[in-house]
């Protein structure tokens, strides 16, 4: 049975009564007249687009834009966790018996320096948690993606008596190094929230503003860290400088491993390998004992995956010992981000209500190659979600800073209602469903 078939809502009439929603009008008229007469006022999460932009905090340092989410989420109502894994910000808020929705933006920013020129452009540095000074800029769009949530979150609060469930307004901390999320689960965020019975995620992207894309299945990458150390000495000579030159090997290891992989997968399958850091020597010896490198492998399908990461390892094994060296590599694999893979059944709920509510402007959601790590936050209870993306480019053709460019910068209108309008009908059909 469709949805659209089966779900009915209460709709007010002038005179204060309520009638009854039925199905032959849910789509077309009930949840976008409930969007509709409960947008917020689009000013207040502008001043909050404009003052987070210009205000990013770097991975794991989110401290001040969590208190500014804090702070609004408390103003609408909402019962606010504060502090998850790190300054992860969880709101509740309980609206009867029904189904548990939640819903999640990301809190931190990128060491970049913005070269945008907008007036509000971000001119801060901050000491990031490993000692280093650097520039911050919100070059992926988490701003936005906030601000999208918030008001959102706003629209429920206001149209409350018009449903019933629970919302979850999550803030994720440490999202761009894929941390955050497994830090608020191994932090008890079930013991402080409901475990959802869905999750909806979207992101801003450089598609034509007002448009959104979703898709059923894989939508982004499976991301896992390689880190190898390549060990080159001691040896038999008593001279180190004679024992295997590990900069040398590891260098002629990297540049092989992607048409290895390929070849070993086959042709036609998608992965990638990519060398994140590379680190060799210490000041005052006069040669290099070992090295250290670390590789970026993606893939989208799990099969694929799982020979990609062996052929990795097969690899840099093969290479060390045809190059005698007098020790074997270390080489440890973690997962940095999962396969974002979306729920069928969700993913259709939330295809049907934006067809019937943006029309033409929803587009297929095309598989990307960046990697996130929102399906943690439901994994160790298999919530099915659903992941999307909104438009915020002022058009598509010629040259567009995407995300994690130092000159991207979503236009505000009409990326901020889309966002908005987008993530209050996904949750009113979810909470539905």
């Amino acid at each position: 049975m469709n949805l659209l078939d089966a779900f009915s809502i209460q709709r007010p009439l002038p005179n204060g009564e309520s009638a009854l929603i039925t199905t032959s009008n849910l789509s077309s008229l009930a949840l976008a007249e409930i969007v509709q007469e409960f947008q917020p006022n689009l000013t207040e999460y502008e001043d909050f687009y404009r003052h987070v932009h210009q205000n990013p905090e770097l991975s794991g340092e989110e401290s001040e834009t969590a208190s500014v989410v804090a702070l609004h989420l408390r103003k609408l109502g909402f019962h606010v966790h504060t502090n998850i894994g790190g300054y992860g910000i969880a709101g509740v808020l309980q609206n009867g018996p029904g189904k548990t929705v939640l819903i999640r933006a990301e809190l931190d920013a990128l060491p970049i320096l913005e070269q945008t020129g907008l007036p509000y452009k971000s001119n801060k540095r901050m000491i990031d948690r490993y000692g280093n000074e650097r520039p911050v800029m919100h070059a992926c769009g988490h701003d936005m993606n906030m601000a999208a949530l918030l008001g959102a979150a706003a629209l429920l609060k206001a149209s409350e008596k018009r449903w019933t469930g629970t919302l979850i307004a999550l803030f994720q901390p440490d999202e761009e190094e894929t941390g955050g999320a497994q830090a608020m689960v191994d932090d008890g965020l079930y013991s402080k929230i409901p475990i959802p019975d869905v999750m909806l995620g979207q992101h801003v992207v450089p598609l034509k503003a007002g448009q959104v894309a979703v898709k059923s299945g894989p939508v982004l990458a499976a991301a896992d860290s390689v880190n190898a150390r390549i060990i080159g000495g001691p040896c038999d000579s008593i001279n180190p400088q004679f024992c295997v030159d590990p900069i040398s090997l590891a260098m002629r290891i990297i540049p092989q491993l992607q048409r290895y992989i390929q070849i070993g997968i086959g042709m036609k399958e998608d992965a990638t390998v990519a060398c994140w850091g590379f680190h060799a020597g210490i000041p005052g010896n006069d040669y290099v004992a070992y090295v250290d490198f670390l590789l970026d492998v993606k893939t989208i399908k799990p099969h694929v995956r799982q020979v990609a990461l062996k052929l990795v390892e097969k690899k840099i094994r093969e290479e060390c010992r045809a190059a005698n060296t007098p020790i074997e590599p270390v080489v440890n694999i973690s997962v940095r981000a999962p396969l974002t893979s979306n729920d069928p059944a969700v993913t259709k709920t939330v295809r049907d209500v934006f067809h019937s509510y943006f029309g033409q402007d929803v587009v297929e959601m095309k598989v990307n190659k960046s990697c996130e790590d929102f399906s943690i936050l439901g994994a160790i209870h298999n919530v099915p979600y659903a992941y999307w993306n909104f438009g915020g480019s002022a058009n598509t053709e010629g040259e567009i800073a995407t995300n994690h460019s130092p000159f991207f910068a979503p236009m505000i209108h009409p990326t901020l209602g889309a966002g908005i309008d987008a993530m209050a009908l996904a949750v009113l059909a979810s909470l539905a469903s």
